[in-house]
């Protein structure tokens, strides 16, 4: 909650930081923004609890899905458009759509990837009978953490432009 409350608070001092973005800057402002951030963070994890619930899925996953593939039109129009003016020629576009197709196949193969662990059980005897040992697999993972390293490693790569960004507006 505490990490909810001051994230909301840079949030809301970096937008009143834009010229011409806030209408009214000040104290009111970041209390409103701050309660709105944190409000709509905190239903959103409900709703997500709400659909692991219900067995639809991974409902965080699936929310952060959602807002992924609800900006893909949008950053495959832009990608196009800029193609269309020549700003990116033809073979490049080309081959970001195959290497973002490629970095697609490569997640969901490590995704998917289980490592199966050999598990041999003992000769057990039981009154007068002896049962054979038993082999069977103990199936492994290869990411168990799900969606976390993506997200930090996300995080990670935008910090610099976003350090960037934050200097040349304290520049200004």
């Amino acid at each position: 909650m505490f990490l909810a409350l001051f994230q909301g608070l840079g949030i809301s001092i970096a937008l009143e930081s834009q010229p011409g973005l806030v209408i009214d800057p000040g104290l009111l402002f970041r209390l409103t923004a701050v309660a709105t951030l944190v409000s709509g963070t905190m239903f959103l994890m409900w709703l997500g609890e709400q659909i692991t619930e219900r067995g639809i899925g991974n409902g965080i996953s699936l929310i952060i899905f959602a807002g992924i593939a609800a900006g893909l039109p949008h950053a495959i129009g832009g990608t196009l458009e800029l193609t269309r003016t020549g700003a990116f020629s033809i073979p490049l576009v080309l081959l970001l759509f195959v290497g973002a197709i490629a970095v697609t196949a490569f997640v969901v193969f490590v995704e998917r990837g289980q490592r199966k662990i050999l598990v041999n059980y003992a000769k057990r005897q039981v009154g007068n009978k002896i049962y054979g040992g038993q082999s069977s697999h103990l199936p492994l993972k290869l990411n168990m953490s799900g969606v976390i390293p993506p997200i930090f490693a996300s995080s990670i790569i935008l910090f610099p432009a976003t350090l960037a960004g934050w200097l040349v507006a304290a520049r200004e």
